[in-house]
């Protein structure tokens, strides 16, 4: 990277960070809240739609990277990216129905394969990296679209989904240095962490379906920037990256589809609500998993860049364990604060029967 470089991201987070702290009085007043339900996991009603502040500050790092004559991804990322972040605005504002938004993503995913083409193969270490053949274009398009979805899923608590999108960027244009992935990359990493400052714990904004939106979009179909051999690492890098997002959004959502459930529908069931129910600050989960997530992105970059099928396999290997490490720990915190509020309210229920028991006796 050049000293220029580093005026991509600098400039995408003072912007990302001045739009976001505009944005919040605004949402206030235009009454563009989350009010907080059964299934939420904030107490006070909250502005959503902060995403704006991600969107703002990527356009202008964005910019930059163009100013400075860094490669930048071709005109059918920014119409998809553009078509994903108005339907965010619309369903942040007054809802969408899911088959709309469904629609809307198919078509911003099928101009990036219209424009770049699908992938060849799938994205995992020989032998299991099997040719698509004529899959290629459908495991492609589910592959955006699917990414997207699983992002909006995991934007659940504070600064969750803003950190990721940081360290995603991050690891992007680390490892595509000099690519339009790698500009287009720092422009994400910097306007994430300009949100962030105030969407960390307790969170004053919310990104909502317009910032959840554009995140899974641009790390899901950035890979398609770059040439056909080297798209599906990439793909196996962002896959990596993601881990606990995806992991965790697929196996619930399999987990609530065998229980008969309406998996489109809200809920608390994904591993980091579940951990937050059982005490833990939004922050500390955060920091807990990402850091897991930081250390599994490295190592899916060393092991691409080292060729070695046997690193590939480490990583894919290491990476299961972590989320059966993930879900050991979600169901050990459930056990052992249901058996706290157990002894605490068997504490309680003898207090009062004691209580009513001398009350009797004085009387």
């Amino acid at each position: 990277m050049r000293w220029a470089d580093f005026l991509i991201p600098i400039a995408a987070f003072l912007s990302g960070w001045i739009a976001t702290r505009l944005a919040i009085p605004w949402l206030k007043r235009q009454g563009v809240l989350d009010v907080p339900n059964h299934r939420s996991s904030h107490h006070v009603p909250t502005p959503r739609g902060g995403g704006i502040g991600i969107v703002v500050g990527f356009s202008v790092g964005i910019t930059i990277a163009l100013m400075v004559g860094r490669p930048l991804p071709g005109w059918e990322f920014y119409a998809g990216c553009g078509l994903v972040a108005l339907t965010g605005v619309i369903d942040d504002r007054r809802g969408l129905p899911v088959t709309a938004r469904l629609l809307i993503q198919l078509v911003a995913a099928a101009l990036i394969i219209g424009g770049t083409g699908g992938i060849d193969r799938l994205p995992l270490p020989v032998p299991l990296d099997l040719p698509l053949g004529p899959a290629a274009i459908p495991v492609a398009l589910i592959w955006i679209v699917g990414v997207i979805n699983l992002y909006n899923f995991l934007d659940g608590i504070d600064g969750f989904a803003a950190l990721q999108g940081m360290l995603a960027g991050i690891c992007l244009a680390v490892f595509a240095n000099g690519s339009a992935m790698a500009a287009t990359g720092l422009a994400l990493a910097g306007a994430c962490g300009g949100f962030l400052v105030f969407n960390w714990h307790p969170a004053k904004v919310f990104m909502g379906d317009i910032g959840s939106g554009v995140l899974g979009f641009t790390l899901a179909a950035l890979p398609f920037q770059l040439e056909t051999n080297s798209r599906v690492d990439a793909i196996f890098v962002v896959s990596i990256c993601l881990w606990f997002f995806l992991s965790d959004g697929v196996f619930t959502i399999l987990r609530r589809a065998s229980r008969g459930e309406r998996v489109w529908h809200a809920h608390r069931s994904h591993l980091y609500q579940r951990l937050v129910m059982t005490g833990l600050r939004h922050d500390r989960v955060v920091l807990y998993v990402l850091s897991a997530a930081a250390i599994l992105a490295g190592l899916a970059i060393i092991s691409i860049r080292s060729g070695s099928m046997n690193a590939k396999w480490s990583v894919m290997l290491l990476a299961s364990a972590s989320f059966a490490t993930y879900y050991w720990w979600t169901l050990r915190r459930e056990r052992t604060s249901g058996l706290k509020t157990r002894l605490i309210t068997a504490a309680q229920t003898s207090s009062e029967q004691l209580y009513q028991g001398v009350d009797h006796r004085l009387t």
